[in-house]
């Protein structure tokens, strides 16, 4: 009996393969990696936020650049003239009261808006000679771009 024990733990530890071990730690490293990252709505907004700023704040260099790496539509002009390259009904109401608002010569602060749809956030900032600027974010862009300790 001890024999037949004997023999069949020495059969045992020869089908095992020690040769084709996986390195615990680098598989946990790329199951990190892999997982799914949860972005809170508030989150995207606020990296829209701090873009928009960037930009802003750097002016026409920072414009070129940003354009090319997030892909962001960029309009500028009067809201009268913005309103026509809008189809969004809510974006065209903006535009309306961006024009009023100018009209009536009030202090434009930098917001941020979404489309009817949800799926894109724009940036608007308004310039010293009455004209907007509207950067337009695409959602899935803004999410594969954003720092990732930002995203939890």
């Amino acid at each position: 009996m001890k024999h037949a024990l004997l023999l069949f733990a020495l059969i045992a530890l020869q089908a095992c393969d020690f040769s084709k071990r996986i390195d615990t730690a680098a598989a946990v490293k790329e199951m990190k990696a892999r997982q799914v990252k949860r972005v809170l709505p508030q989150d995207i907004v606020n990296q829209v936020d701090s873009w928009g700023q960037e930009i802003q704040a750097k002016g026409a260099a920072k414009l070129d650049s940003a354009t090319k790496a997030l892909s962001i539509s960029v309009r500028l002009g009067a809201p009268a003239e913005l309103k026509l390259s809008f189809k969004d009904a809510k974006m065209v109401g903006i535009m309306d009261a961006l024009d009023y608002s100018i009209s009536q010569k009030q202090d434009i602060p930098p917001s941020i808006q979404k489309n009817t749809a949800g799926d894109s956030l724009y940036y608007f900032y308004p310039s010293e000679t009455g004209k907007i600027t509207v950067l337009g974010f695409a959602k899935n862009i803004v999410i594969q771009n954003m720092d990732r300790p930002l995203i939890k």
